[in-house]
């Protein structure tokens, strides 16, 4: 049956052959162990499902029912139709698994989708990021008790010395001392404030943002500092990339954040240029902010989320730690890719929000 079905919709041979029984392609496909499932979207059919394919849905949805697994795998049929892009991967959570499938656009007809249960890569992954966490829970109070620790005997020392002589330095060695006491007090504050931002963010409010305005209301905020600079700021964003679901306060701590880090990167550059670019793929906002400035070593990008771990003479160390926090809490993933001398690409992937006339 199979192979009938095959053969009315595609070709089985790519060189020309006498048409035999049985579609040379039909039994690697019937036996391989992945799921494969091909769609017809004009005549709404399954035009072929293997036993893998049939197993893994098995519990809620027969064999052939097209309806329910379209359902079920593409309940965004149209937009993907109608987007630019050929294929997408996707991971389900189907009962007490998870599914990880990919669907490819073979042409304006047919739909190939592949699928398997990822649930113990799931399970093996979960663990490894909770050994992780714990990992850089004990880095964190490491960098700490480091960060905190180096102001605090600096000013011991610093009182200590003036105890001791107090009664023979001058009014203005005093306050010279003083105001050293002060400034290491100003250090453990800035990381106190720095700290802080890790826990004000734990309930998000998440919301639709209408992304024009948003972009707008930010670069009013930074593009005074960044023209004195000579640092240009462009923005291209796509007509399909409206509305994105996140809290606001966050994201503007998160775009914040990016846009500081090029500008560092940016000093003493040729040519400063920043671009954001803004686009929807799938049910998805891409935020892409690129700069042409020093770039970064592979071995700096490998420490990037480390907490503590700053390149910057005045650097916390913390300030992509708690972006990645913030995106986490806004269901959303952060990716860099740097070149040095040539630049870094910081790309943002959030859900995409509604206009209240579709909610």
């Amino acid at each position: 049956m199979a192979s009938e079905i095959i053969r009315e919709h595609t070709d089985c041979h790519t060189t020309p052959a006498p048409y035999t029984d049985e579609c040379v392609y039909v039994n690697i496909l019937k036996n391989i162990n992945l799921g494969i499932i091909g769609l017809d979207i004009k005549k709404q059919i399954i035009i072929f499902q293997n036993k893998v394919a049939i197993d893994l849905f098995k519990s809620t949805i027969k064999p052939g029912d097209y309806k329910a697994l379209c359902a079920l795998l593409l309940p965004n049929m149209n937009e993907y139709l109608t987007s630019d892009t050929p294929a997408i991967s996707l991971t389900l959570r189907y009962g007490t698994k998870f599914i990880g499938y990919s669907v490819y656009r073979v042409s304006d007809r047919y739909l190939w989708i592949y699928a398997t249960d990822v649930t113990e890569k799931m399970r093996l992954n979960s663990i490894a990021e909770a050994v992780n966490t714990m990992n850089n829970i004990g880095y964190i109070f490491s960098g700490i008790r480091h960060e905190i620790g180096n102001p605090v005997n600096s000013i011991k020392m610093t009182l200590s010395v003036l105890r001791d002589n107090i009664e023979i330095y001058s009014r203005e060695k005093v306050i010279e001392y003083i105001d050293r006491a002060l400034n290491e007090v100003s250090r453990v504050e800035y990381l106190l404030r720095v700290l802080k931002s890790f826990s004000m963010y734990e309930n998000m409010e998440l919301q639709n943002i209408q992304i024009s305005s948003f972009i707008d209301n930010l670069l009013s905020m930074v593009m005074k500092d960044f023209e004195k600079k000579g640092i240009k700021i462009k923005t291209l964003i796509r007509k399909n990339a409206e509305m994105v679901y996140a809290d606001p306060r966050a994201l503007q701590q998160v775009m914040m954040n990016i846009l500081t880090n090029a500008s560092d990167a940016l000093k003493d550059r040729e040519n400063p240029e920043i671009l954001i670019s803004i686009y929807k793929m799938n049910n998805q906002i891409i935020i892409r902010v690129a700069d042409n400035g020093c770039g970064m070593s592979e071995e700096q990008q490998k420490n990037l989320f480390k907490p503590f771990y700053t390149t910057k003479p005045d650097g916390t160390g913390l300030g992509l730690v708690i972006v990645k926090k913030m995106l986490t809490g806004m269901n959303g993933t952060i990716r860099i890719e740097s070149r040095e001398n040539i630049g870094t690409e910081v790309t943002l992937t959030l859900l995409e929000g509604r206009h209240r006339s579709a909610q």
